[in-house]
């Protein structure tokens, strides 16, 4: 994952490096983004959840920024085995820090991609005899994002998101984990650059 994030950066960064001449006077944008989040949608992995948090856009060029998000959720993964003589409803709570660059594609729209950290807080297991904490056999795991959002106006932008799991969320298996999430950005306020001399 470190790996991951430190090409990332570098890539950005040499986005940032070509275009410079080419910068703009820009907002650096932040603020809330709401979420509605499909797990699983190709497998059994199939709930419906809902999240939220907070994002950052630094510009970087008149067209590319570099974008940051902070979003926690409530996730329940529906019932399933995670290993012999362990089967139930599984839940958890999940933090994800996404970095990477976004284009913008005309005035309205853009489009990002990057990876992702999700972490994995509480993870339990609800079975027909109790609940169970399964930290145990879970692990954080790295994903990779494709996103796509329109902007109306100043007021809100709409957004679909394709997030795919690199690595298990589960110790002892070897399941992928994608999502697909619908999401409401609501801008917060930003700050002007100015462009020094002509």
């Amino acid at each position: 994952m470190k790996n991951s994030i430190l090409c990332l950066i570098l890539f950005t960064t040499s986005i940032g490096s070509l275009f410079a001449q080419d910068v703009e006077p820009s907002k650096n944008k932040f603020g809330v983004v709401l979420s509605t989040n499909i797990f699983g949608f190709d497998d059994e992995f199939n709930k419906v959840d809902v999240g939220g948090g907070f994002y950052f856009r630094r510009k970087i060029s008149k067209r590319v920024s570099i974008y940051t998000e902070f979003d926690g959720s409530s996730r329940n993964y529906g019932d399933l085995a995670l290993m012999p003589g362990q089967s139930g409803e599984f839940t958890t709570g999940n933090l994800a820090v996404y970095i990477g660059p976004m284009f913008d594609i005309g005035k309205m729209s853009n489009l990002s991609f990057g990876v992702a950290e999700n972490y994995i807080l509480s993870p339990e297991l609800k079975t027909a005899t109790g609940t169970k904490d399964v930290s145990s056999e879970t692990t954080n795991y790295s994903s990779l994002f494709f996103d796509f959002r329109q902007h109306f106006g100043n007021k809100f932008s709409l957004g679909t998101r394709y997030e795919w799991g690199i690595n298990s969320i589960f110790k002892n298996s070897d399941r992928k984990v994608s999502t697909i999430s619908f999401n409401m950005f609501l801008p917060l306020g930003g700050k002007r650059n100015q462009k020094k001399g002509n």
